[in-house]
């Protein structure tokens, strides 16, 4: 697969195209990229196979603009919700419940996300340079706490790869159980393990 330029098809969200990705998105997540045909997708939308075959050359093709659109608007929603936030430890909260809003709205993008980082179906080169825009916050985030000394000395993306982790997979627990997400809890508990860590001072020595 090849990444293609984000589908003007979802650039509004609004409309044929939205209902398009949504549904999709869901019989995706649901069945599994190879279970799922396009003709069940048309079915689903009431429409005839050529209308999505208008907006996407192949499955093949819907799928992965579907994953990149999902991968965009965390992105989005992000950028969205930092300005405002002065220190970088304020950059970072904020992101936190960014990411568990999105992951809380968008249950069905974010399986499907998830199912590619432990899958085949995308290469894994693909799926990086999809990754890159919002990785790319945090990690500038944590570099610009490196600079003023408000953070540690730590390695820029190992510690960013960690915090989108544990972000991803906290919120997982509870959608996986669809249960809601208690997000004062997750985010203090995110907060706690990244600003403080989990050993206590007496147990660091000789680490």
């Amino acid at each position: 697969m090849t990444v293609i330029p984000f589908s003007s098809a979802f650039r509004a969200r609004t409309g044929e195209s939205g209902h398009i990705l949504k549904t999709a998105a869901g019989m995706f997540a649901k069945k599994g990229y190879h279970r799922t045909t396009v003709d069940e997708i048309a079915r689903a939308l009431g429409v005839a196979k050529g209308t999505i075959y208008y907006h996407f050359k192949s499955k093949e093709e819907l799928y992965l603009a579907i994953i990149q659109e999902g991968i965009y608007l965390l992105e989005e929603r992000m950028r969205k919700d930092l300005p405002g936030a002065k220190t970088p430890a304020e950059k970072i909260k904020i992101i936190i419940g960014s990411m568990l809003s999105f992951i809380e709205d968008e249950k069905d993008l974010v399986f499907l996300f998830i199912q590619e980082l432990c899958g085949r179906d995308i290469q894994r080169e693909v799926l990086a340079r999809m990754l890159s825009g919002s990785l790319g916050i945090i990690r500038g985030i944590i570099e610009e706490g490196i600079i003023d000394r408000s953070f540690k000395k730590v390695d820029p993306e190992i510690t960013t790869s960690s915090m989108y982790g544990m972000i991803l997979i906290s919120a997982l627990h509870y959608i996986s159980y669809a249960k809601p997400i208690p997000h004062d809890q997750v985010i203090t508990a995110i907060e706690k393990v990244f600003f403080e860590g989990v050993l206590q001072p007496d147990y660091r020595e000789g680490l």
